[in-house]
Parts: structure tokens; sequence; C-alpha cells
């Protein structure tokens, strides 16, 4: 009624349009109408006034005058007229489109249309007015509604398709209609009261209906009426009994009557929820209609009408049509009435179940499972049926007989496929559908197919369904009267979808997600209904998925539905943890993990496996059987059969439960394995909290699947792909596969990472239940095979993420780990402690919520995994745990504070046994901790820390480890130092951790710390080893030097007590028990002699140890006297450096003596620093007992005699040459030197017998031969001349003693001044070495120096070489000279005739002359002799009583010296050499001229007789003729023959006494110049004899030489005869000097005549060629100037001869 309406609101103007067009229809009509039928013309026009009455008047609207207006178009309906009939229903739909029918119109209307339907007019029309009679607005209810609706079923059952599908939209639109109307009078008040009414409608609440038309308001009861009116009709027309309201039908079909009772409740449900009287309607007719329709035994109603088409059936045969209808039917009664309708639903329910029964039809079975579909992706149904049904005791298990059926109807659609294809089609039990497919149609449709294969027998799927979303197919299916041919396949595939939308729904439910499209009229859930409920779902619904499940997963043939399956069940048994429901979720995870492996392998694996047994045999119904065990054997079933393409092969893990058959063979894996190894990966991953004890499944088909695609455990205990061995024929990975495994193991990787996630609970679970894995692969690895090492990678795997709860698991984890560390399979170890230690490095890394650094507790618990592997013998893992100690070091050594004694005892737990690279991985970690962390580690680990490296030092495997550890422990020491002010001030409270030093009270720690350092490197000093005890004898040694002074004093004491001597008194009983045999050097290193042997090697330790303990003791000498022992601890070590002294190693004899010189000399600086009687006297002790022990050095060291007791017998063995022992020249060179030190100390009681002792230490040390290997020790570097340090050494003691002796502040009573004579006796025998070097025999006998000679020869390492004892004696013979000019006087040199003795030891070189080994020997003697006698003669004319035996030697003396045995030529020295030693020689000479002539008459007669004679045969021994074959002897002597004659004649004609002596009467005769005449004659006449004696002599050498020149014409004379005639002119000339010198008394006239009678011979030997001749002519004939004067001037001539030359 718009229309009208908004025409009175809005203005007259649309209102006017209508009623012209009205009045103009009319007019139209009344055209047509006038000639055939006048009756409706009149009406027509009748109807046009009343239009124009109400056009006119506002009052009086189109709406008052419609029932007028209508009449005449009722009037043309009735005509049989198509024309008119066509207007007039025109004419009605517009006005009842303009809203202005009222309640009587509409039944004037109806009844009009009811009329055209009885005569079949117009049908389509009637419909279309009808339903715009109804659809424009509510005033038709009631009985002309029912007409209406009537009208229109009527119309539904006529015989034209057309009009039937009209009518049948119709009914359909207008049964809608009537039950909208019963909302919308209850929702919605301003769409239901028309315009011009203000009053809204009452709400429906009471059934009467009551209608007021003029008002047009439409009262609630009506439309309420009507609609139940209608629905009770409806089932009465559906059961075939006759309605109450709709009066006037004459058929109606039962399916129509389903599908409009299906709209009816399906669309308004909430009409039914809301009103009481629809809901007992609902409950006693429909529900009764659908279980009588259901019964097979109802008769089926034939239909009357033949246009229906169907053919009668048999009564016992359900119709698909009908039972299509009433599934859907019911599964709406279910879906949205079942609050209302529980009992009901219970029976529905069963119907359905038992629809699936194999003995039903095919069509009716898929019908059944589409309904099902429908039903459970609804979790709120899924809910209520368990709360209804099975949660209640003597209801129906529906959700459990639901699940159960489709369990068994996925088993037997499977069975019954293959059995079809296996009977060569012939249909199985209760089969209607079409034959299943084969491989071969499998095959051509390509790998694209999806769906299950069993046996041989194809089921593709094809239907597929959206999750929770049901597309039902035959349900659809209303068209079809007949049951259509439904693929076998279908049942399974919408049985698949149930299977995965049930388990979601169950999900749902139990996890409360809400749903996408709820309902109103859902069923609520207490909290207190919540958990029985779920439980009671669980239990209701596991054994029947389970039992669909495996034969699903088992069969299906394409990944899609296989992973829909696989996350179907992942989530269920999710959902079974979540509910602590572990049967039903170990059941799940075990199908799972089957599903994993090829049946037979699996079978074996799971064998043992504690199983939960699903009987699925309970579940099922109809005489099913169980077919579990059909399934696990299905895949191998026959060649023919179609295989799941293997992508991978590999071995088989070993296993316990694994049949040796299963053993050999490969194992083969599809896809599909693969696949549900990514589901449970994906299930561990996504529930790992409620996995609980199905952890050890998971994993252990992990570990199987992980074992056999060949993934390893890598660091970190990640997997990787390992190439397999090419020779492995039957082993192999496709590569699609290859490219997946990163990506699977990947995905292990992420579910043991989101371990983390897990509570503490999950987490033990998942760590026992790898341990148990591990105990399991452990024990087959006791069989020797190749164990699985998945476990313990995951362990450490698992222990590395949950580093932040990193205590919560620690213990048990480690504690598992440590016991893989002990198992004898080298790889396992290798696991076990790869995890532990990585584990540990990566705890000590990780960033804890409180620092790790000041966390006792866990650092303790962290490290001791890494403590108790030290207790593991296998040296691998030792290797490993000492790497990653090393690592910790490196990385995280800062944050150790508490760790550091666990580290370091695992450091020192290394010993011998160990091996070489574990030692030295360990020294390397202890390396780190001391150059790096001895700051931060606290002080009770120091201790160890010495004690560690002192056993480093210890070991044997590695000698430079030892020797490194040694050069820590000095690392240490300077730690100690740098930070003693820290460590002093730190005390610390377990002092059970220090050692004990007895004898020291209280000894401060700091101390005990070095004392520590001190005893370990001195126990270091014996070891076996010789570098390892001199290195640790440097380190020691140099740290008491470096840092002693850090100790306090008391500590010295113990230093040297409990260290020091101990360490000697050591290493001296180990030296000499030491081998002498010679080492092996191992073929690798040559051994240098000096050490290779034990004995030698431990000799240079002594060196070492003795060296430094005397240092010590030099250094802290004043400290130690103040504390007392001092004495004690003095002779203690002079035993000790005696004992090695005595050595018969060289090397230790030197090394202790140069100990002995470092403390003499060191102590002899500090002398008078003591004062006081008591102080002296312990110094008087202290050198007393030095001297002792140097006197006893001295004489055992040189007593050659001692040591020759050890030469062998002839042919003694070679072992006791090694025994015969000569000191080196540097021992007894320091032997010597040290001497000084102590005689400073000692001089003041130094006796005769003390002396006596030293000269024959010292003499025996001079007379020690050397050997060979000491040549460069004696050989001079500049010449001979220089004295070896052993000489000069005795030499200077020598000196020492005498300076002391000839002190002026000395007594010459003192015991020191009385040494000087027998000082000069040992220097006269050190001179004799001069001349006569000393022999080995002088100390030894002679029969066993021959032998010894003989062992030298053959023994070339002790072989003797001669020395050179010239310089020595020489210089012995310069100190004698000296001291005699210092002492000549004294009382006791003279009494002791010390010059004779001087004289008789020169004798011997001075006789030797050029015998002499060198030259300056017997020029030194010459020299000395001269001196002494300078100073000599003086005391012997004073004291000539004391000196009578001297004058003999003396003559003897210089007579052999000036005319020796031997002479020498100028080829033997050279020319300058020869003029040098006549010059010596004139130097005698003149000494006599000096010395001896002038006292001639203080001195024997006989000593100046014997000096005359060896002047006058020096002056003419020359020209004797005896030696005239040696040609250059006159030459030689010429000068000295020159000499001795100006002495002679100086003596002669000058002197006042002379000797006369009888050579002038044999002067030509050299044989008798030896025979001097005895007597004394007159001077005078002696002197003049002599010169007259010469000049004869020279007159007869010039006649001969004149001659002889004259006869030998051009030939010159031999060179002698002119050396000799040169010789005689210069005698000459020397005469005439001498002559012109004497007085008158002494020269006679004679023999003046006789000199100037050689002047005719001398002129005539001018006629020489010789130029030597004529020089000495020239000087004799210029001496004769004088002579040519007159003789009255002779006189004055004389006078003047002093002024010639």
């Amino acid at each position: 009624m718009s229309f009208v309406g908004g025409g009175v609101v809005g203005g007259g103007t649309d209102v006017h349009k209508f009623v012209e067009a009205l009045q103009a229809d009319f007019k139209t009509l009344s055209l047509e109408t006038k000639k055939k039928y006048p009756q409706i013309k009149e009406a027509c026009e009748e109807a046009i006034s009343k239009l124009c009455t109400a056009g006119s008047s506002q009052q009086n609207s189109v709406y008052y005058t419609v029932n007028q207006i209508l009449y005449p178009l009722v009037q043309g309906c009735e005509t049989k007229d198509l024309k008119i009939i066509k207007f007039c229903l025109g004419m009605m739909q517009r006005l009842i489109t303009q809203q202005v029918v009222d309640q009587k119109g509409a039944l004037y209307i109806t009844n009009a249309l009811w009329t055209l339907m009885e005569h079949n007019i117009e049908e389509v029309k009637v419909l279309q007015t009808v339903t715009l009679l109804l659809t424009t607005n509510l005033v038709v209810h009631g009985d002309t509604l029912a007409k209406a609706l009537v009208l229109c079923f009527r119309l539904h059952y006529t015989k034209n398709p057309t009009i039937v599908n009209t009518a049948g939209a119709t009914i359909r639109q207008l049964v809608s209609l009537v039950f909208e109307r019963v909302y919308l009078e209850k929702d919605s008040v301003h769409n239901l009261q028309p315009q011009q009414q203000q009053q809204p409608p009452q709400q429906s609440g009471s059934n009467s209906p009551d209608t007021d038309a003029n008002s047009s308001t439409q009262d609630g009861q009506t439309f309420a009426t009507d609609a139940f009116h209608l629905f009770q009709d409806l089932v009465q027309l559906v059961n075939a009994e006759q309605p109450f309201w709709l009066l006037g039908m004459t058929e109606m079909t039962r399916t129509f009557g389903l599908e409009l009772l299906e709209a009816v409740l399906s669309n308004f449900s909430a009409v039914f929820h809301e009103n009481q009287e629809f809901r007992l309607l609902l409950k006693e007719r429909v529900c009764a209609l659908v279980i009588k329709l259901f019964s097979p035994n109802v008769k089926h109603r034939q239909l009357p009408a033949p246009s229906n088409g169907t053919a009668s059936v048999p009564v016992d045969k359900p119709l698909f049509p009908i039972s299509m209808r009433l599934l859907r039917l019911v599964a709406i009664l279910i879906q949205k009435y079942h609050t209302i309708l529980v009992t009901e639903c219970e029976i529905f329910l069963s119907l359905i179940i038992k629809f699936l029964d194999p003995d039903k039809p095919h069509w009716q079975r898929a019908l059944a499972l589409e309904v099902i579909h429908k039903l459970v992706t609804r979790s709120t149904l899924i809910a209520f049926f368990c709360k209804s049904y099975d949660l209640k005791n003597h209801a129906t298990h529906i959700v459990h007989d639901m699940i159960a059926a489709m369990g068994s109807y996925v088993r037997y659609s499977l069975i019954n496929a293959s059995a079809v294809l296996s009977n060569g089609g012939q249909q199985a039990i209760g089969a209607s559908g079409q034959q299943p497919s084969t491989l071969a149609a499998l095959s051509s449709g390509g790998n694209n197919q999806c769906g299950f294969m069993f046996r041989g027998a194809y089921l593709p799927l094809v239907a597929s369904f959206a999750p929770g979303l049901p597309k039902a197919v035959y349900l659809e299916m209303l068209d079809k009267l007949d049951a259509p041919n439904i693929p076998d396949s279908y049942g399974i595939s919408v049985a698949y979808a149930i299977l995965l939308d049930i388990t979601r729904s169950i999900g749902g439910v139990i996890q409360r997600t809400p749903e996408l499209h709820p309902t109103h009229n859902m069923a609520i859930i207490t909290d207190e209904e919540y958990k029985p409920l779920c439980l009671q779902l669980i239990n209701s619904s596991w054994s029947g998925l389970l039992s669909a499940f495996i034969p699903l997963v088992e069969t299906s043939i394409d990944e899609g539905t296989t992973e829909n399956i696989l996350k179907a069940m992942q989530n269920y048994a999710a959902l079974c943890g979540m509910l602590q429901q572990l049967q039903p979720r170990d059941a799940f995870i075990m199908a799972m993990c089957r599903a994993s492996f090829p049946p037979h392998y699996a079978v074996s694996i799971f064998a043992n496996s504690a199983q939960p047994d699903v009987d699925l045999r309970c579940h099922t119904r109809n005489g099913s059987q169980d077919l579990s065990s059909q399934f696990i054997n299905s895949c191998n079933a026959d060649g023919g059969d179609f295989r799941p393409q293997i992508v991978a092969v590999g071995t088989p893990l070993p296993s316990a439960s694994l049949p040796h058959s299963v053993m050999q063979a490969p194992v083969m894996l599809t896809n599909k394995n693969l696949q549900c190894m990514r589901a449970i990966l994906l299930l561990a991953h996504n529930n790992g909290s409620i996995l609980g004890t199905s952890w050890h499944i998971v994993l252990q088909t992990l570990q199987h699947l992980v074992w056999i695609l060949g993934l390893k455990p890598s660091t970190g205990g990640s997997l990787q792909a390992m190439p397999k061995p090419a020779v492995e024929a039957n082993v192999g990975i496709q590569t699609a596969v290859m490219a997946d495994l990163p990506v699977l193991s990947q995905m292990i990787g992420q579910l043991f990472e989101s371990s983390q996630c897990l509570d503490d609970v999950a987490l033990h679970h998942l760590i026992d239940a790898l341990c148990k894995l591990s105990h399991e692969a452990m024990e087959l690895a006791y069989a020797n095979r190749e164990p699985s090492l998945f476990a313990v990678a995951k362990l450490m795997e698992t222990g590395l993420v949950n580093m932040p709860r990193i205590e919560v698991l620690w213990r048990p984890l480690t504690n598992h780990l440590l016991e893989v560390c002990q198992h004898r399979h080298i790889r396992m170890r290798e696991w076990g402690v790869e995890a532990i230690t990585y584990l540990v490095k990566s705890a000590l890394q990780f960033k804890h919520k409180q620092p790790l650094k000041e966390n006792l507790e866990l650092q303790t618990m962290l490290l001791s995994p890494l403590s108790e592997l030290s207790t593991v013998m296998h040296a691998d893992v030792r290797q490993r745990q000492l790497d990653c100690v090393l690592q910790i070091l490196n990385t995280a050594g800062e944050i150790l504070s508490f760790g550091w004694p666990a580290i370091i005892e695992i450091i020192g737990a290394v010993n011998d046994h160990h091996g070489e690279p574990l030692i030295r991985t360990a020294f390397q970690c202890l390396q780190l901790v001391i150059t790096d962390f001895l700051t931060v580690m606290p002080w009770r680990c120091l201790p160890l820390c010495i004690s560690t490296a002192a056993k480093f030092g210890s070991q044997t495997q590695e000698l430079n480890i030892s020797l490194t550890a040694i050069g820590l422990m000095w690392n240490i020491s300077d730690f100690f130092n740098q930070n003693q002010d820290k460590l002093m001030s730190t005390q610390l409270e377990d002092v059970a951790i220090l050692p004990d030093f007895p004898g020291t009270l209280k000894m401060p720690q700091f101390d005990k710390l070095w004392m520590c350092l001190y005893a370990k490197l001195g126990e270091l000093c014996v070891d076996l080893r010789p570098a390892v005890r001199k290195s640790a004898g440097q380190t020691l040694f140099s740290t008491i030097a470096a840092h002693g002074s850090l100790l306090n004093p008391p500590t010295w004491q113990a230093l040297v007590w409990q260290v020091l001597f101990p360490l000697l008194d050591n290493v001296r009983a180990l030296s000499s028990s030491a081998s002498n045999e010679k080492v092996d050097a191992s073929g690798n290193i040559l051994i240098h002699h000096s050490r290779n042997t034990a004995q030698k090697q431990w000799a240079e330790t002594q060196v070492l140890t003795l060296s430094g303990v005397c240092r010590v003791f030099n250094t802290k000498r004043e400290l130690l006297q103040v504390l007392g022992d001092f004495e004690r601890a003095w002779s203690l070590i002079l035993e000790f450096i005696q004992n090695a002294a005595l050595s018969k190693n060289g090397e230790v004899s030197l090394a202790a003596l140069k100990s002995l010189q470092e403390i003499m000399y060191h102590n002899s600086t500090d002398r008078g620093l003591k004062e006081g009687q008591s102080a002296r006297q312990q110094d008087e002790e202290i050198w007393n007992i030095a001297w002792n022990i140097w006197l006893s050095i001295g004489m055992e060291s040189t007593k050659m005699s001692a040591t020759s007791r050890y030469l062998p017998g002839v042919g003694g063995s070679g072992d006791s040459q090694e025994d015969f022992y000569i000191p080196s020249q540097a021992f007894l060179t320091a032997l010597i030197q040290i001497f000084p030190a102590i005689f400073q100390h000692i001089q003041s009681r130094f006796s005769a017998s003390d002396f006596d002792k030293f000269c024959t230490v010292l003499t025996n040390a001079v007379c020690i031969p050397v050997q060979t290997d000491a040549v460069p020790y004696i050989m001079s570097t500049v010449s001979d001349t220089l004295l070896t340090p052993l000489h000069d050494g005795i030499l200077e003691c020598m000196d020492l003693i005498q300076k002391e002796a000839i002190r002026q502040d000395v007594e010459s009573d003192s015991s020191i001044r009385q040494l000087i004579p027998a000082i000069f006796r040992q220097l006269l025998i050190f001179s004799k070495f001069a001349c006569a070097p000393p022999t080995f025999q002088q100390n030894v006998e002679h029969n066993k120096y021959g032998k010894s000679a003989n062992l030298y020869a053959n023994n070339a390492s002790v072989e003797v070489v001669s020395m050179n004892y010239i310089p020595f004696g020489e210089k012995s013979i310069s100190i004698c000279v000296k001291l005699y000019q210092s002492t000549a006087t004294e009382e006791s040199v003279v009494q002791e005739q010390i010059l004779h003795d001087i004289v008789k030891a020169l004798r011997t070189p001075l006789a030797m002359k050029y015998k002499c080994l060198s030259s300056s020997t017997w020029k030194l003697a010459i020299s000395s002799l001269i001196s002494v006698l300078h100073t000599g003669l003086k005391v012997a004319r004073a004291k000539p009583q004391h000196f009578a035996s001297l004058w003999d030697d003396l003559a003897d003396t210089l007579d052999k010296f000036l005319f020796p045995v031997n002479v020498c030529t100028i080829e033997d020295r050279g020319l300058e050499e020869i003029v040098l030693d006549e010059t010596i020689d004139c130097q005698v000479i003149e000494l006599l001229r000096d010395e001896v002539l002038p006292f001639a008459h203080e001195m024997p007669h006989q000593f100046i007789m014997q000096i005359v004679v060896l002047l006058n045969k020096g002056s003419i021994h020359s020209a004797s003729d005896s030696n005239i074959c040696y040609e250059s002897d006159w030459k030689l002597r010429e000068i000295f023959a020159k000499t001795c004659f100006e002495t002679l004649l100086q003596f002669s004609l000058l002197e006042d006494q002379a000797t006369a002596t009888a050579t002038n009467n044999n002067r030509l005769n050299a044989n008798l110049l030896s025979t001097g005449a005895p007597g004394a004659v007159n001077k005078d006449f002696a002197g003049r004899l002599a010169v007259t004696a010469l000049l004869h002599r020279f007159q007869e050498v010039l006649k001969r030489f004149n001659d002889d020149e004259r006869q030998s014409g051009k030939c010159p004379l031999p060179r002698f005869r002119l050396s000799e005639i040169s010789f005689v002119l210069k005698a000459i000339a020397t005469l005439v000097v001498s002559m012109k010198k004497a007085p008158a008394s002494k020269v006679n006239k004679p023999a003046w005549d006789l000199l100037i009678g050689l002047y005719p011979y001398l002129v005539d030997c001018t006629t020489t060629t010789s130029p030597e001749v004529s020089r000495s002519l020239r000087e004799a004939l210029l001496q004769y100037t004088d002579l040519l004067q007159a003789p009255n001037y002779v006189k004055d001539n004389a006078n003047q001869s002093n002024g010639q030359p």
C-alpha cells in the first residue's frame, strides 16, 4: 500500500494519476465487454463512477472503494474469454501492487483465481497473481491463505511441466513466506505496520486467529497459526493422511512433501525452538513420520497422478528419492533440533550408522556418509553427541559407534575393492557400484592420481572437500528417481574426508575453538562438563580413528592425501597428550612411526616396544575382522602389484630386536616413509610437551630413519648427509631426496631446538628417552656393531638449546654422557666426549642470568663432568678433554673464578702412560694458565699450579715439555715476585694445601709458597734426564738468586738444609751410581763424547748444582752466619766441593774448584767485618777448614801414583782405561788460583810444614802430564814465551808467599820469614824444568809407567802431549833473581848458601847453551847469573866463610858457558843472532873485568887463576887450528876474542897484579890451550911475556898470509883465511893501543921492536883484494901513526895515544 499511502501523504498528484489510469482501464474493459458481457460493462461503468468519487474526495480513498471496483474484474475472470481474463488479471495485479486490496478483496481475487485454476485457464498468470497477492502485503491469512496455497498445490500437479515447475517454485516461496511472517511479527515492528496505522502489531503469543479487515492489522496469532496449520498439514500429507487446513488438496507426492518439510525445518528452526506447539508437532509428528518412513517394512503409497512417472516398487526395498530426502531431513533435524530432539536424534544417528553396514545398498551407504559428513564437521554436534549419548550410562555410544563404523567402512572398502579385482570383476557382498580401477588405470592416469591402492585395487579420490565444508553429491540429486551409479571409491573418498573432519571437530571441542557459523541452538558445555567430556570423546574415538587411519596411511598413494591423514593423526595424538591420555597418544605415535618404515622392518623394530594393544575388533560390526595384520603385510603382496617408488635404500640400523634376515637385507624407503618421518618430526616439534614417555618411540624411529638415510652427526649435534661408499650397490638415495636431506636434518635440528620451549618435566622426558636410546646403542656397540650416535648427538643438542636452565638437565645429561665416554667402542667414546666438551664450553660461554663468574655452584657443576673425564682410561677421551680445557682457557678463562682447581687438576691428571700428544695438549693448557691466568686465580690454586708444572717437568714422554714446564716454574716465581704485596696480604684459611717444613717455626704462607716452588725444582734437579736436570737446576738457582730476597731470614735455613743440601746429597749419590756405558742416541741425534754416558751426563748436573748452591751460599753468607749453623754448613759445603773436586770427571772436579774459588774469594773480601774474640776464633776455624780441604784436594788430585793403582795389567780390559785419571790443566790451574784467597786468611799461621805440603802440591801439579784435549788450553795464542795459566798461577802463589815473607813489617824470626830459603829451593826446582821438563815417571814407578804409556798409545782420548815448560822455568829464574836481589843479605839466605844453589841451578842451561830447548833460556840464565853475581859477589866477599864451596862451581859454569861443547853456525841461527850471542859472551867477560879481577886479592887464588886461563883461552881461542873446519868460527868469535884479549891486556899491562899463564909456550898448538901452567910468577914478567908471545904469533900469521896470497894468484883465499888475517890485523891495532896506554915499566924495548918489526908485513898485506882485510889493515896501520914520529917524542906520543881511534 505504499503507493496509496504515498499519495495521501505526499500530495494528490500520484493518486490522481492512478485513479485516472484505473478509469481508463475500466473504460477499455467496458468497451471490450459491452457486446458479449453487458453485465461486466455495467459493473465497469459503476466502478468508474466510484473511482471519480474517490478521486474527487480526500475522505474516500480508493482503498475503501476497492471491493466495488473489483467486482467487474472478478466477473471478467469468470468469462472464459482469454483476452478479458488476461486484462482482468492484469488490473488485479495492478491493484494488488498498489496495495489497495483488503482482506475481503483478497478473498474475491482468490476465489476468482480458484475458478481459473479449476478451468485450467491462464495457470501461470494465476500463479503470478497469487504470489503477488501473498507477497505484496500481509492481508491474506487464515482460510484465504489456505485456499491460495491449495490452489498452487493443485496447479503443481497438472500435466504441463512449465506450470508444474512454476507452481512448485511458487509453493516453496509461499511456504517460506508463511513462516517468514512469524519472524516478521516478532522481529521487525516497523516493517509490519502499514503507514496509515500507528499502533504496533501484537506479538505472537496465542494461537487463536483474529482478523480486523478494516484496520488492516495483522494479528500475531494469525501468522503463527497459519504456519502451524500449514506445517501440520504438510506432515499429514507426507504421511499419506488428509490435511486439516489445506482443504481441497487432491494429491501430494511424498518427495515434494519431504522437500517442503525440509525447507521449513531448515530455514525456520527458530520458530520451532521458540514455540511450544511447534516443538510438540516436531517431536510427536515429524520424528514419528521419519522413523516410520525409515522402516523398510512401511508400504509406500502409490501416487495416483500418472504424470509423476514413478513406478510401484516392492515394499521391502527402499526408494532412492524417498531415502535421500529422508536423510536430508534427518540431517537437518539432527543439525538444528538436536537440543530438543535428544532421544530422536539418538535413533536417527543409530539408523544412519546402520546404513553403513556392508549389506546395505551402495547408494544408501553413500548417502549415509554424506549425512555423517555434514554432522561431523560441526564440533558442537560432536560435543553434544558425546555429552548426550557417550557420557550417559545407558545410551548408545553414538560417537564411538560412528567412528568405529567409519573405520570398518574404510577397511571393508579397501578389502572389497581388492576382492572384486581378484574375483575378476564379480561383485563382492553389498557392492552395487562399478568395478574398482586397476593398476593399468592408475598408470594411465599419470602421476597426479590421488587415492588409495590396496592389493592392486586402485580407489581414486573422486571427491575432494575443503576442510570443514561438506559437499553432498547424492543428497543433492533431487531430480533422480532411481539410485545413481556411484563409483566404488566415492565412499572411501567421503570417509577419508569425514575422518579428517571428525578429528578436526574433536580438536575443536577439546581446544574450545569457536565455530565459524554458530547457530542459536548450540548446546552449551559448562566448565564442569568439559573435562569428562573431552576424556570421553578421546575414549570413544581413538580406537576407531586409528583403525581407519592405519589402513588409509598404508594405502594412500599421493603425498597430499598422506599428508592430510598424518596431520590428523598428529593433531589427534597431541590432543591425547594434552589430556594425559597416554594409551591413545602412544598408539597414534606408534602408528605413525611404523608407517615410516617398510612393514617387515617396522614389525622388527617395534617388536619389543611397549605398544598398547589396539584391539580393533571390539569396535567393528557385523563379523568384521582385525585387518591390521593384513595392512601391515599389504604393500608387498605380489609381484604384479603397484609398488611405491623407492627413494632411498640404506643399511638397517643394528638393533637387538632385528632378526638376522632383516639385518642382511637393505632397507628401502618410499616417499611416504619420509613423509611419515616429517610428520613425526612436526608432531614432536609442535607438541613435544605432551609426548612424555612417547619420546622414546619417536626418537627410536628418527634414529632408524637417520641411520638408513645415512645422516651422521656433525659438530654441535646437527645431522649431515655423509656420502655413501660407491661399492655398496644396494645402498643409494635419489637426487630429489638428497636435496631433501638437509631439510630433514634441519627439521630434526629444529625439533631439538624446540625443546627449549618444553617445561622441565617434558624436558626430562626427552632426556630420559635419549638416554634410554643411547643405552641401547651402547649395548649394541659392545657387540662390535657400529653404533648409532644419534642419541648422543641429540643429547648434546638438547643441552645446547636449554642453556638458560642448564641446571635442570645438566646432571642427568652429563652423567649419561660420562658413561658413554667409558665405552670401549671408539666412535661412541668420541661422541660422548665431544658432547661433554661441547656442552661445557657452550655453558661456560653462555650469558647466564646470574653471571657465571659469581656463581660458585654453577661453575662447579659445569666443570664437574669435565673433571670426571679424568677417570676415563681411554687416551682419546683424555685428549678431547684437554683440547676442551685449552679452548675454555682461550675463550672463557677470565670467568673461571671458582673453577680453577678443577681445571688445574684436569691438566695435572695426565701421566706418563698417556702418551706424548696428550701430554703435549695438557701442557699447552698449563702454559696458558700460567702465562695468562695466574693473576685471576685464587691463592689456594698456586701450590696446585706449582705441583702441576713440576709434574710436567718430571714426565718422560716429551723432553721439550719437561724443559718448558721448568720455564713455567720460573714464570710462576716471577708472578710471585710481581704480586708479592697481594699474595702476602691474602691469608689462606685452608692451610692443608701448603706443605709443612719442619724445623722452621711459623713460616709465613708466602714463604711456604716459595718453598713449594723450590722443593719441586729441587726434585726435578735429580730427574733421570740430563736436560731436565740442567734446566731445573738453572731455574732453581736463578729463582733463588732473583727472588730469594723475598724470603724471611729463618726460611733461608729451611731452604739450605731442606732443599739445597739434600739436593747436593742426592746428586752425589746418583752420580756415583750412574752407569758409564755409552748412551744409545737412537740414531737420530749425535751426542758429544763428553756426554755419551750417564755418568758424564750426571757430571754436568753435579757441576750445576754444586756451583748453584755455592753461589747461593756466597750471596747469602752474612744471612746464614746470623742464623747460626754456619760452621756446620760451611764444613758441609766444602766437603761436597772436596768430594766433587776429587771426582774422576774433569768437568766436575774443575767446576768444584770454581765453586771453591767463588766461595773463597767471595768470603775473603769481607774480612774484618766481624769483631770480637769469638768471631775471630770462628773465622780462624772456618779458614783452617778451608785450608785443609784445599790441601786434601791438592794432595789427592795430584798424586798420580794413587790413580795409577787403577791401571790395568797387561791385556787388561779397556773399561779400566777410564779409571786412569789425569787432572786437567784447567783443574790444576783453578786449584792453584784458589790458594791466594785462602792464604790471606792463614798467612799468619802458615808454617814450614804447610809450605812443604804446599810445595808438594805445586810440584806434583807441574809434573802432571797434559792430555791432548787440553792442548788448546795450554797453547799460547801469541807465542811460546807466554806462560800457561797453570804455570802462571803457580808462580803467582810463589810470588805471593815470597812477597809476604820479605814484607818490611814481618819480624825476621817469624815462621813466614824462615820460609825464604825453601821458597828459593822450590823456585830453583821449577827453573830446572826450562831445560829438563819433568817426566811422567816422576811420580809413577817405572814399570807402571811403561804400561800406562802403552795404554796411552792405544787410547787416543787420553794421549799425553809434551808441554812447554820453558816460560815457566824462565819465569821461575826471574823470580828467583829478583828475590835474591832483595834477600841476598838475609841471614838465612847466606847460611843456606842460596847463591851456590842458584849457580848450580843455572849451570845446566848455561852448559847446554845451544842445546837448550829455547835460546831464551840460556840468555835468561846468563843475564840472571850476571845479575845474581853483581849482588852476590859483594856478599861473598863480605862473608867468605859461607861461600867456600861456590867458586869452583862458578868457574866451571862460566867455562862451560863461554866454551860450549856444541857450537852454532850462521846457518843455524843467522848472523844477527850470532853477533848478539857474542855480545852476551862479552858481557860475561866484562863482569869478570869489573867484579872479579879488581877484587882478585879478596877471592880464592885458585879461582882467579881459573879466570885468567879462561880469558887467555878466549882471546886466542879463535885463532886455533883445531876448529878451522868451521868457516865462520873465526869471524864469530872475533869481538869476543877481542874483548878477552883487551881484558887480558888490561889485566896484564895496566893492573898491578896479574896471574901468569903458560899459554905463551903453546900458543901455536890449540890442543894444549886447555892446560894452564900452574904457579904464579912476577906480574910484570907475566904481562910482558904475554905481549911478546902475541907479537910473534901475529908475525907468523901475517907472513903465511902474504905467502899464500902471492901463490894463489888471482884465486881468492878461503873465507876463513881472510877472517883469520882480518882478526890478526884488528888484534894488532888493539895491541898497539894497549901498549901506548901501558906504563913504561910494563912494556920493554924488545916488545916495541917486535911491534915495529911487523910493519913491513903489514905493508905487504896491502896488495889483498879482500875489502874485509883492507878495512882491518887500515885500522892497524892507522895505529902506527904515533910510532912514525921521532923517538924522542915517544913518551909524548904515548901520552897522546888516548885521542886515537
